[in-house]
């Protein structure tokens, strides 16, 4: 993503610690076999967390999330208390308030590549913990420019498993013309959402959002922004929007861990509204804030 960071920023911290199957070590020395099915077929599942001020944004609804995408993979073996006690060990060796956490389960190594998985394999469960580099607050406030891209991706989006090239693709597409990311765009003309967050847009007065299904990834930020949403009393539809209804779309933004609510105000060369973030926008940026420092203090 071209977020006004140069290639030397991605490096990895010096502070960044790794639990790979219980063993604290450095995230560079983190080595898993070349028969990882991970790494041979993207067999395996992952989350993405958000630490801040000593405390896991949306925990329950990440594990819970993450426990239903293993179960969807029929990826067995993982023992979801000893996971948790990982997380917090690793949170606790690494020593920071603020920090990204990413966990990261493949269904194992087996002997020999094959498609179809054997039995009896021992998951391969990876956590790291890395200081957290909040990469759109300037963002937040003037928003974002974005390209639309065909959504390429399999027919279980709602899994948040490693099969990422759909995302990949469009991901570099967007970088390629100057944006800042890519609404992904069905064969209908449906936007089901972008490479790595939840889409909401604004039409003729009316929040707008897709409804959770094998579409879209059903998103922690989202459900919360949702909820906040129906509290705040604000009509809404679940319902996605749509190209043929871009010119009346007044609003846009994406939802996600990092990202919070993040505005668009630029889809492919033409504003959004007066091309800058709007009225509701704003209004739940703010009650984002909010709910978060009262839920999450």
């Amino acid at each position: 993503m071209d977020d006004g960071r140069s290639l030397n920023d991605y490096n990895t911290p010096m502070n960044t610690l790794a639990n790979l199957n219980g063993q604290i070590l450095p995230l560079a020395e983190a080595k898993v076999s070349v028969l990882d099915r991970g790494f041979l077929f993207g067999d395996g599942i992952y989350e993405a967390m958000h630490l801040a001020a000593g405390r896991i944004r949306f925990y329950k609804e990440h594990l819970a999330r993450l426990q239903r995408s293993l179960a969807e993979l029929n990826l067995g073996g993982v023992d979801l208390e000893r996971l948790q006690q990982r997380i917090t060990a690793t949170v606790q060796a690494a020593g920071l308030a603020d920090a990204f956490i990413y966990i990261q389960i493949t269904r194992g190594s087996a002997p020999r590549r094959t498609h179809a998985y054997p039995d009896g394999l021992i998951p391969t469960e990876l956590i790291y913990v890395e200081p957290f580099i909040d990469p759109y607050t300037e963002q937040r406030s003037r928003g974002i420019r974005v390209i639309t891209f065909p959504d390429l991706r399999w027919r279980r989006c709602d899994i948040k498993s490693l099969n990422l090239l759909g995302n990949v693709l469009a991901a570099r597409a967007a970088q390629d013309r100057g944006a800042n990311e890519a609404i992904l765009v069905a064969d209908d003309g449906t936007w089901t959402e972008a490479t790595r967050s939840s889409l909401f847009g604004v039409v003729d007065g009316r929040l707008r959002t897709g409804p959770n299904s094998p579409a879209i990834l059903p998103g922690v930020t989202r459900g919360f922004i949702l909820r906040i949403i129906r509290d705040l009393g604000l009509p809404h539809d679940e319902r996605h929007l749509h190209r043929d209804e871009a010119s009346r779309v007044a609003e846009l933004f994406l939802t996600g861990t990092t990202a919070e609510v993040l505005p668009i105000v630029q889809v492919d060369d033409r504003p959004i509204g007066v091309g800058t973030p709007g009225p509701l926008t704003r209004k739940l940026q703010a009650a984002f804030r909010e709910y978060v420092a009262k839920e999450n203090p």
